[in-house]
């Protein structure tokens, strides 16, 4: 299990490196609305690892407009931290946390990381969309396509 995760982590972290090397490569200006998403992607992925590690998490802003340059230092950094706790821990570990609305929950680390992706793949899909609509041209990060092989 612990090598589906980490492919796909790393399908994760390409794609929205992807994304954002879009943005950078674009030459126009990108709608805050889609730097705001790419930053909520980015920054639920840091309080996600935050609860597995039993850190709590300060208050972050989920929907703040972030620069390209701060969207990929957090893409880095969340994906080495996910990596390492994929690494280290044991993936049906219940974790328990409080959300944002000081609700107290638990979930598995391996539902943790599936929310995760699954969450990126989402919000991901959701910019990709707000820059086709602001005339950028765009790539498909959709997983098939990293692990299509041609005959």
């Amino acid at each position: 299990m612990k090598t589906l995760f980490r492919d796909l982590l790393t399908y994760t972290h390409h794609s929205n490196q992807t994304m954002i090397a879009i943005m950078e490569r674009s030459g126009v200006k990108i709608p805050e609305k889609c730097l705001a998403t790419a930053n909520h992607i980015l920054v639920a992925q840091k309080i996600w690892n935050n609860r597995i590690e039993g850190v709590s998490s300060v208050h972050f802003e989920l929907w703040e407009p972030a620069s390209t340059q701060k969207l990929t230092d957090y893409n880095d950094e969340e994906f080495q931290k996910s990596m390492y706790l994929l690494g280290k821990s044991d993936l049906s570990l219940i974790v328990p946390y409080t959300n944002n609305q000081g609700h107290q929950f638990t979930n598995s680390i391996q539902e943790i990381l599936f929310h995760v992706v699954n969450h990126s793949t989402y919000h991901r899909g959701q910019v990709i969309i707000q820059l086709k609509d602001a005339g950028i041209e765009v790539a498909s990060t959709d997983y098939i396509f990293s692990k299509r092989k041609q005959l």
